[in-house]
């Protein structure tokens, strides 16, 4: 993974845009945040609340904010060490995040491709992808496209098993497929793979 650190104005023109505030905002209500800084993470947990404490961590040299695919009623109660149970309490529910990355980005980039068709095919239709700003993908399946409950569980306390078992379901629906699409990407060439 490498990591470039942009100078501090740069990123400050970024964050200063009224436009990228506004989304992170929407999208960060309900979820921990963790802030990456120039070489680590900011401390756990962390959230962002106002439009303020975006430009507060910029300012702070934050290059990048990352959140959780969990959603909670309350964030800022979240500790190391938490039982199962006090978890669950908590949780409001999880996203799907598929995370594809691969040292040879067209390989990510046609995983992401018949993963996407795969979803379709399986009447997923808010399904949505973005490069992951690296050599890969992140897929986002939203909570809202669940059930309530599966097999009679409410679905926001199947966190982790659930979204590791989709995850493994996607995966084997995708093997075939994504091997026959690398052979035909390196014309059968089977040495450059």
């Amino acid at each position: 993974y490498t990591f470039v650190k942009l100078p501090l104005h740069k990123t400050l023109r970024y964050y200063k845009r009224k436009d990228v505030r506004d989304a992170l905002l929407s999208f960060a209500q309900g979820r921990e945040i963790a802030v990456r800084y120039d070489t680590y993470f900011g401390k756990r947990p962390d959230t962002i609340e106002y439009e303020d404490d975006i430009l507060s961590f910029a300012k702070q040299g934050a290059q990048s904010f990352h959140c959780s695919e969990e959603r909670w009623t309350n964030p800022r109660a979240l500790r190391t060490g938490m039982k199962k149970q006090e978890m669950n309490s908590l949780r409001t529910g999880w996203d799907l995040i598929l995370d594809i990355d691969c040292d040879h980005y067209p390989y990510s980039r046609l995983a992401a491709h018949h993963l996407l068709k795969i979803l379709e095919e399986e009447d997923v239709t808010c399904a949505t992808a973005k490069f992951s700003g690296n050599k890969g993908f992140h897929l986002a399946v939203p909570y809202e496209a669940f059930p309530k409950r599966i097999q009679g569980h409410p679905t926001e306390e199947l966190f982790p098993d659930a979204p590791r078992r989709i995850a493994a379901y996607l995966t084997h629906l995708l093997n075939p497929r994504l091997s026959k699409a690398i052979i035909s990407y390196e014309r059968g060439d089977l040495r450059r793979i």
